[in-house]
């Protein structure tokens, strides 16, 4: 009599193994939404994210165009 026959693996496993990955999914699905709302609304809220959010660069000036790319 093997395990799964016997009904002792539907015991050790509370539940059907695509309602755990759907939940895991879910569960990540919610947290990258909710990253994304947070960094959407941040800066209505916080004026010290405005702030960064509109910084000037300091990164070095572009190079100026090439002879070959008129």
């Amino acid at each position: 009599m093997s395990l799964a026959a016997s009904g002792i693996v539907t015991s050790i496993v509370p539940f059907d193994p695509t309602y755990g990955i759907a939940i895991v999914a879910s569960v990540m699905l919610a947290v990258i939404v909710c990253s994304m709302v947070f960094f959407a609304v941040a800066p209505l809220v916080s004026d010290s994210w405005a702030d960064q959010l509109s910084a000037t660069s300091t990164s070095s000036a572009t190079p100026s165009a090439e002879p070959s790319d008129d």
